[in-house]
């Protein structure tokens, strides 16, 4: 069986609404759930993955609120009710029994489903637990997960990057205290970058399953457990002591192992000898009943990410491509309340959003193949097009589809001259290195930000001053910042390519341009080409309904 692993969607309408999770699969043999640590996502699992392909058919969920599941309906989340979440999505998928695999936040999530759902749960292996005493419990609620909110200065993702690094120094990582100091070598930027970018896409809620982790009193379950359960943590892990404090029941084991490749052979055999063979074939994710449907579509390129609302007419539907640097989750305040009015699809670019990440061709190839690949597969015959910002990106796809396209929209595109893109190319397009103090990641927010306020970006002087209301809502810009640095392999070679390809581009179709009433480039080339024009409203929560006139 090949280890290629998938990525997935499913809804699920249960307890906690209708909700969305994303999960990644591989492998073949008897079905376990691998659960995540907090604040990260099912992608840390991809290497363990790999591993583990030929032993087991490995279902890896995004807790709810991390990654990119949705959160639960709920008060305040508990452990319990992540349980009960888990289970949702096992019926779901038409999964009846099953081993699991957990890692700290996803060891506990483990005892509590062995606990709660005995009937559905064959074994458990769980890698490093928390036991706290109430006072240690105290300090945590008081101190180790304060409120992580956007700031308009950017200091949130100074606090997040030193809060990575912290907790390579101290356990708990607030207690700077010589007890609390740890033998840990700082890891390496790249490493420290791909969790802060965790929490960022989590946002303030990365609390709800952290906190819920704290919250659950374990010692007072593992002696009740009956199902086989393995409990370990390596020897280097600080949850390690935490072993001590538990009593197993008859059918647990409770030991300490020498390393992480000792506890995770220990976790396989262990999760193999007592678990059975019962092949499960996965379903299609379901649509949701209401909005816009997060589905995978198999392309040329690799997986591509669509959101889809479609109402079984034979409306034509409407297709948007966010932003290069986008995704669909930066343009919600559009595609929403565009889902009002029309059947629609919102395609993440290869390279961007929830799509395939590693591209193996030209980048704009790859965006070609892709929304053409989910075009076809669709089956959608005529269609109308919305382009944000990068026209460009797409120049051959609407060069062989004008026929296809009834109506092309373009939402202030950049219809620039050779010199201004020539500047563009060598002034606003920085390589952005991950840095030992996290700068990196302010350098990006203030790339976005001031994009708000000067065009272009980089001209921050009196006469790059744009005459617009300024579109700067904390939650948008964390959104839009968040999205471009996880497409940062791909984003400056698309921004090049694209702009590029705009010069070349020979637009003959019915076509639209939308633009607010001061934009500096409402006065652009284009109106030598006889478009139609659309003005925007100034606040960018109202453009869907600027369009509904001509969707």
């Amino acid at each position: 069986m090949s280890s290629k692993i998938k990525t997935k969607f499913q809804t699920i309408k249960g307890k906690f609404g209708e909700r969305q999770v994303r999960y990644l699969t591989a492998g073949s043999g008897p079905v376990i759930f691998l659960l995540h640590q907090s604040p990260k996502s099912a992608d840390e699992y991809k290497p363990l993955m790999e591993m583990w392909s030929n032993d087991f058919l490995m279902i890896a969920p995004d807790t709810p609120g991390f990654g990119a599941s949705d959160p639960l309906e709920s008060q305040k989340v508990t452990i319990e009710e992540i349980a009960e979440a888990t289970i949702e999505l096992a019926d779901a998928l038409g999964i009846d029994r099953f081993g699991l695999y957990g890692f700290h936040t996803g060891a506990i999530i483990s005892i509590a489903l062995a606990h709660q759902f005995s009937d559905r749960v064959e074994a458990i292996s769980c890698n490093g637990v928390l036991v706290l005493t109430d006072d240690e419990l105290e300090k945590i609620r008081a101190e180790y997960l304060p409120p992580f909110e956007p700031q308009w200065d950017g200091g949130h993702l100074s606090w997040l990057w030193s809060r990575m690094r912290e907790q390579l120094v101290f356990f708990p990582w607030h207690e700077r205290t010589l007890d609390a100091r740890m033998e840990f070598s700082i890891s390496d930027p790249s490493i420290l970058h791909e969790n802060a970018v965790e929490v960022m896409r989590a946002g303030d809620n990365y609390r709800s399953a952290y906190g819920a982790a704290f919250e659950y009193r374990l010692e007072q379950f593992v002696p009740e457990l009956q199902v086989p359960a393995l409990i370990t943590a390596g020897e280097w892990d600080p949850l390690c002591k935490c072993l001590e404090d538990l009593t197993p029941s008859a059918s647990t084991l409770v030991e300490s192992s020498k390393d992480q490749d000792q506890a995770l052979e220990k976790s396989r055999a262990h999760l193999l000898n007592h678990s059975k063979n019962i092949s499960v074939d996965l379903p299609e994710c379901i649509l949701k009943s209401d909005g816009l449907t997060k589905i995978f579509i198999e392309t040329a390129v690799g997986d591509i990410c669509v959101q889809k609302k479609c109402d079984g007419s034979d409306q034509n539907p409407l297709v948007i491509i966010p932003p290069i640097g986008g995704s669909s989750k930066t343009i919600q305040y559009l595609s929403n309340e565009l889902s009002n009015y029309t059947n629609m699809m919102v395609i993440d670019l290869p390279g961007h959003g929830e799509s395939v990440k590693d591209l193996n061709e030209p980048v704009l190839d790859a965006f070609n193949q892709a929304v053409s690949d989910v075009i076809s597969d669709q089956n959608i015959q005529d269609f109308s097009l919305v382009i944000i910002n990068h026209h460009g990106c797409l120049s051959k796809f609407i060069n062989e589809n004008k026929n296809r396209i009834d109506h092309l929209i373009l939402i202030e595109p950049w219809f620039l001259d050779e010199a201004f893109i020539e500047d563009y190319i060598e002034k606003g397009l920085p390589e952005i290195d991950k840095e030992w103090h996290g700068g990196h990641l302010n350098q990006y927010w203030h790339m976005v930000r001031d994009s708000k306020l000067f065009w272009p970006w980089y001209n921050t002087v009196i006469d790059g001053i744009m005459d617009l209301k300024p579109q700067l809502d904390e939650g948008q810009l964390q959104h839009e910042v968040t999205e471009l640095i996880r497409s940062e392999s791909n984003w400056r070679s698309a921004m090049i390519n694209s702009l590029n390809a705009s010069l070349e581009i020979k637009i003959d179709l019915k076509t639209t341009v939308c633009f607010r009433e001061n934009h500096p480039l409402s006065q652009s080339q284009y109106k030598k080409n006889n478009f139609s024009q659309l003005q925007l409203d100034d606040e960018i929560k109202n453009w869907a309904k600027n369009l509904k006139s001509i969707v």
